[in-house]
């Protein structure tokens, strides 16, 4: 009994690894954040009649404490759209409230955006600044991204993929003279990986929508090793 956190693929199914798999087969409950993207990835590696749930922004108290129930009673997998679940997804507040329960929580390793982004960029961090989503409201964004200018560490962005473009404009004219590294479609056949200064970055895009992940590097670019 308990819950198994299932990081999936970020864009090439080859990634899921031989565990996550195995443990996608067998067990009886998936909770997944998008029931398409999850009836996808299952559809993919051949995997059928499980029971499939939602938990996403939209889940109520009461549906996170039925789910909550389900890993009490049984094995359970929690996966996102994309990546490492419970990280900028509602799966956390699953995970807090099996963990207060005394429900078992196991993590299954694997694809990350994040760590990907890290991996390629050439760059030795001892440390950094995750900001992850910044509000979707125009003026709640600009005043989030103001207060990311005091800060002289690399600090990473992510948006949905129809706001890739909107962000790094904002990051251009909000932020001083902006130096970023910029990955779309990580893991994918058209991975790009785009660096400079923000506005000479935005001419470069190649799409308008792309999954992404975008680091703002630290005025100079001590950051480099």
């Amino acid at each position: 009994m308990g819950l198994f956190v299932i990081a999936t693929p970020i864009g090439d199914y080859a990634d899921l690894g031989q565990r996550a798999l195995e443990l996608l087969k067998n067990c009886p409950v998936i909770i997944t954040e998008e029931r398409k993207e999850g009836s996808r990835l299952l559809r993919h590696f051949g995997i059928a009649h499980r029971q499939l749930e939602e938990l996403n922004e939209h889940s109520t108290p009461e549906q996170l404490q039925q789910l909550v129930e389900l890993c009490r009673r049984q094995e359970v997998a929690l996966i996102s759209d994309a990546g490492t679940p419970g990280f900028c997804d509602p799966g956390a507040d699953l995970v807090a409230l099996c963990r207060q329960k005394g429900i078992a929580v196991r993590s299954v390793p694997g694809p990350s955006s994040l760590m990907a982004l890290l991996s390629i960029c050439g760059r030795r961090f001892d440390e950094f600044y995750f900001r992850g989503f910044i509000s979707a409201k125009t003026e709640e964004r600009q005043h989030q991204l103001q207060r990311l200018q005091t800060l002289k560490v690399p600090v990473v962005l992510m948006d949905t993929p129809y706001r890739l473009r909107k962000l790094l404009s904002e990051v251009a004219s909000v932020l001083e003279n902006p130096q970023v590294l910029l990955g779309i479609n990580l893991s994918q056949n058209d991975e790009l990986l785009l660096e400079g200064a923000a506005e000479k970055v935005l001419t470069q895009l190649p799409v308008e929508k792309a999954e992404f992940v975008l680091m703002v590097l630290p005025p100079g670019g001590s950051s480099k090793a």
